[in-house]
């Protein structure tokens, strides 16, 4: 599927971290400028900052009145501080092929952002176009509890159930696509039998608690970067952490 029909059938919404958006409104340049975008083993960063922007060694900064040197920093780390966000699927493009992003607006839509939003469609066209396009044998996410199964695949594996964005209500804690199960530690043996009893009950409400908010949460997110020099569409586990570089 090409961009343009691909585009067409996304529903968007503002990316959900206001205090980033709020991060990205305070740049005072005209627009909002992709100083670097990099991936690598470890995952993958962005950097962003305004036209106004100049590294602090710069000695052209001095012959700019509103040059600064403010940059913030969006990391998706395979294996970072709260675990993996994998990055499964990654387009960028030169903000001269922008051509299609323009067209389908998210404007058009109703939905006003500094360039950050998020696709929320149910199915996801762009997991399906992957799935597709891959021979048509495949799942997404590649392990665990499958989020969408291609025709292929749904009709050899009628066992697996596909969730789509959030695990269902209903979702028992043994569908959390966990590979091994939780470990219950209760203390020495010695201990009490109302002892341990009492530690296994807490430790189960725990463990559902948890399990709980998770299926409040989306099981993948599908972002949306657009500055005045490039667009990036991004499929990964979850939100980037973000802090400012320099401010």
């Amino acid at each position: 599927m090409a961009r343009a029909p691909r585009y067409a059938q996304y529903q968007l919404t503002h990316w959900p971290d206001p205090a980033l958006l709020e991060a990205v409104q305070s740049f005072e340049g005209e627009c909002l400028v992709t100083q670097r975008l990099e991936q690598s083993r470890d995952g993958l960063t962005v950097d962003l900052s305004d036209n106004r922007y100049y590294p602090p060694d710069d000695p052209n900064a001095a012959l700019d009145v509103g040059s600064h040197h403010r940059l913030l920093r969006l990391e998706w780390l395979d294996f970072g501080e709260g675990g993996s966000n994998r990055v499964f699927a990654l387009e960028s493009y030169d903000e001269f092929y922008g051509g299609p992003w323009l067209t389908y607006h998210p404007s058009r839509q109703g939905v006003q952002s500094p360039g950050l939003y998020e696709v929320v469609n149910e199915p996801d066209p762009w997991i399906a176009e992957i799935l597709a396009e891959n021979g048509g044998t495949d799942v997404f996410p590649p392990s665990g509890d499958p989020v969408m199964l291609s025709e292929w695949a749904r009709e050899m594996n009628p066992h697996l159930r596909e969730t789509g964005r959030f695990f269902p209500a209903d979702a028992p804690l043994s569908a959390s696509g966990t590979s091994s199960p939780v470990s219950i530690w209760i203390g020495p043996q010695s201990a009490e039998s109302d002892e341990r009893e009492k530690a296994l009950a807490e430790a189960r409400a725990k463990s559902e608690a948890r399990w709980e908010a998770r299926k409040l949460r989306p099981r993948y997110r599908h972002l949306f970067l657009v500055t005045g020099t490039s667009l990036l569409e991004i499929l990964c586990e979850d939100l980037p952490r973000w802090t400012w570089v320099t401010d």
